[in-house]
């Protein structure tokens, strides 16, 4: 219609005055028209459902595999009891040998002895601090604690706590003592063994899953004999008598064991003062790994010694 003016609007992005009909902005190369959003076709969302419903599922069900595969017995074992007498040598040790256990667990395989803070009433507790635990992860599974023995004092600390595990397969308890061991008089000393079938194949997985690819930065830095001193150290942890040279095999049960400690609930209740390094060298024939920590309880590298104290 004559005398009538196009109507004008603004770009909502860059201002300009733009015709009516105008759908595409030559100032600032941007259309101008509002974008509906395109309805999803309803079997295309619920098959999405579907999916997200599914995964959360998986999930759910892998939370509680994982709660169950971790879930620790309500206590010790229970089973019948083997009394077992142990003599005390002249200095007052008494020792425990897969030998002399053999004579009442003849199907034993292998045995873990030792002296316990713990007063837990898990054996799952126990059997992660055994030299047996530590052997099976360490090699991942290829080796046991055959043919190892332990002994205590039984002579300086009566009151000593032990425990003793039998092992008649690599992850099957089938005994266990723990406890101060009774005082029958004439340096003999009786254990009363629970016999039990306990599988802990669930507790030697999780462990192992734990442990791998999480120590090596536990054991990344090496610090030298000589630098010890200068290092800050104000505590250690000391591993077994399992180093056959200088250098830190992969497979060594000490490994896992000063991991596990480090890792622990109570870690600064197993350090001891840098100061006493040498009361706890290896044997004569063997290196021996230390975890060295700072006043705070942090690590801060590891240093392998001989019988000597040196390094390699």
């Amino acid at each position: 219609m004559k005398g009538m003016i196009p109507m004008e609007h603004k770009c909502p992005h860059c201002g300009a005055v733009l015709p009516e009909e105008s759908s595409f902005c030559p100032h600032c190369a941007r259309s101008i028209r509002t974008r509906e959003a395109a309805p999803v076709p309803t079997h295309l969302w619920r098959k999405g459902l579907k999916w997200v419903l599914a995964l959360a599922i998986v999930a759910a069900a892998a939370l509680v595999g994982w709660a169950l595969l971790h879930e620790h017995p309500t206590g010790l074992p229970a089973g019948e009891t083997t009394p077992v007498v142990f003599q005390e040598d002249e200095d007052g040790m008494v020792t425990a040998t897969p030998e002399y256990l053999e004579e009442f667990f003849p199907t034993l395989t292998c045995i873990d002895f030792r002296t316990t803070i713990k007063t837990s009433d898990n054996i799952d507790d126990y059997l992660v601090d055994s030299f047996q635990m530590a052997t099976l992860v360490s090699s991942r599974g290829a080796q046991n604690a055959v043919g190892e023995r332990g002994m205590y004092n039984a002579g300086s600390d009566s009151n000593n706590r032990v425990a003793l595990m039998i092992f008649d397969d690599n992850t099957h308890l089938m005994g266990y003592f723990i406890g101060s061991p009774t005082n029958l008089g004439g340096g003999k000393w009786q254990m009363d063994v629970v016999n039990c079938d306990y599988d802990f194949t669930h507790l030697y997985e999780a462990e192992l899953a734990a442990f791998e690819g999480n120590w090596e930065e536990d054991f990344s830095t090496y610090i030298p004999p000589e630098e010890i001193e200068s290092s800050g150290a104000v505590w250690f942890l000391n591993g077994y008598n399992t180093g056959r040279g200088p250098v830190l095999r992969e497979d060594d049960a000490q490994i896992y064991a000063l991991w596990h400690t480090l890792h622990g609930p109570e870690p600064g209740r197993q350090c001891r003062e840098i100061q006493r390094l040498e009361e706890f060298l290896p044997r004569k024939d063997r290196w021996m790994c230390y975890l060295l920590l700072d006043q705070d309880y942090n690590l801060l590298g590891y240093t392998m010694l001989d019988y000597q104290g040196n390094g390699g």
